[in-house]
C-alpha cells in the first residue's frame, strides 16, 4: 500500500513505487478510471494509436475504424 498526500492545488505526486511499477516518467499520460465504488490509474501508452486502441478496448468498442467512429458519432447525438 502507498499513500500520497493532496496538496492545495489538488494535485498528489505518484510515489516512487508507484512510478516504478508503472514505469512512469514525467510526462506520461496517466488514466483514473471509476470502477463501482473505487478509482483505478494507469499510465497510458506513449504512442497515440495504442492508446486509442486501449481506450476502445476499455470502452468495448468492436469492428472495424468506419464501425468504431460511427458509433462514436451517436454518442455525441
Amino acid at each position: 500500500m502507498e499513500v500520497t498526500k493532496l496538496s492545495s492545488k489538488f494535485q498528489i505526486t505518484l510515489p516512487k513505487k508507484v512510478r516504478e511499477d508503472l514505469n512512469a516518467k514525467a510526462g506520461d499520460r496517466i488514466l483514473f478510471i471509476k470502477e463501482k465504488e473505487k478509482w483505478v490509474l494507469m499510465k497510458l501508452p506513449s504512442e497515440p494509436v495504442d492508446a486509442l486502441r486501449y481506450l476502445g478496448k476499455r470502452a468495448k468498442l468492436k469492428g472495424d475504424a468506419a464501425q468504431v467512429h460511427e458509433e462514436m458519432e451517436e454518442w455525441e447525438r
